[in-house]
């Protein structure tokens, strides 16, 4: 069935744009580091970029992009549109072209469970752009698709309005029932990892301040000494 909801609930546009100095890692640990990170081969087109957005999710047919043109004309500035396409990589979904109209109309960028195309050019852009593959083949345009449904990306479920998170590393996802107790451990983290920064600075091993040699002590790991003979 295919359907396109255009109504979104979208948080609001501070509390996504503080999530643009939050990296994916600082995201990932206070959310558990299960569940809310996209698997590794969802990769930036670029490096030295960072993103954070509302979810316009599109669920296409694999090699076609009939519904993603279609909803980047839906897509407001400040979303990022995030499209499954069953990590189908043998076909461009889309291009520079299109990612030059999302430019120009203020996204903040695009994910995509499958294959896009022309990377320099769209590298050159600085549009965070995310994929799992590069193919030059162009796609067809016959399948209706659906916008604005729950979606698998990356491995991770996506509901439209969901913040997106994206940097060097990868790609983090925020319910948005939790964006803010997510924003308030993040934040928490930054600054305790500031402390530790300072502390290590000075010359002291996270091993010993994290107590990581007393959990190896609680291992039982026999050393050459304590080998039969």
């Amino acid at each position: 069935m295919h359907t396109i909801e255009h109504d979104v609930e979208r948080p609001d546009s501070s509390l996504v744009s503080a999530f643009e100095t939050v990296p994916s890692t600082i995201v990932s640990d206070v959310t558990g580091n299960i569940g809310l990170t996209m698997d590794s081969g969802i990769k930036p087109c670029r490096s030295d970029v960072d993103m954070a957005g509302t979810a316009i999710t599109v669920k296409a047919a694999p090699g076609d992009n009939l519904i993603i043109h279609k909803a980047i004309t839906m897509a407001e500035p400040g979303d990022t549109l995030v499209i499954d396409c069953d990590g189908f990589t043998e076909t461009g979904h889309f291009g520079e072209l299109m990612c030059t109209t999302c430019q120009a109309n203020d996204l903040a960028g695009l994910v995509i469970d499958g294959s896009y195309r022309d990377k320099r050019e769209i590298a050159e852009m600085g549009l965070p752009v995310y994929g799992r593959g590069v193919h030059p083949k162009g796609p067809l345009k016959q399948d209706p698709g659906s916008i604005n449904v729950p979606i698998s990306c990356g491995g991770v479920t996506v509901n439209p309005g969901d913040i997106i998170v994206g940097d060097d590393d990868g790609i983090a996802v925020v319910p948005a029932e939790s964006a803010e107790e997510v924003l308030d451990r993040s934040t928490e983290k930054l600054e305790s990892e500031d402390a530790v920064r300072a502390d290590i600075q000075d010359g002291t091993y996270l091993y010993e301040r994290n107590g990581y040699d007393e959990l190896f002590e609680n291992m039982n790991v026999v050393g050459p000494e304590d080998s039969i003979q």
